[in-house]
């Protein structure tokens, strides 16, 4: 009975586990690419001066409510 309970345990561990390291390996995609989408972002930014200031402008615009 213990070998039948501890194979149940083992396997409900193995489960849970695989679920846990998958969802971590999902938002550290997730985190990779956002991350690699805002430094693109960002070099577009500073390699072109004028839009740089038509997003500032822009993004002080929605912060006022505009």
């Amino acid at each position: 009975m213990n070998e039948a309970i501890n194979q149940l345990v083992l396997q409900s561990l193995a489960t849970k586990l695989a679920k846990s390291e998958l969802e971590s390996a999902q938002n550290e995609a997730f985190y990779q690419l956002a991350t690699s989408e805002l430094k693109a972002m960002n070099e577009v930014l500073e390699y072109d001066p004028a839009l740089k200031e038509l997003f500032e402008e822009t993004k002080a615009k929605m912060q006022k409510g505009e």
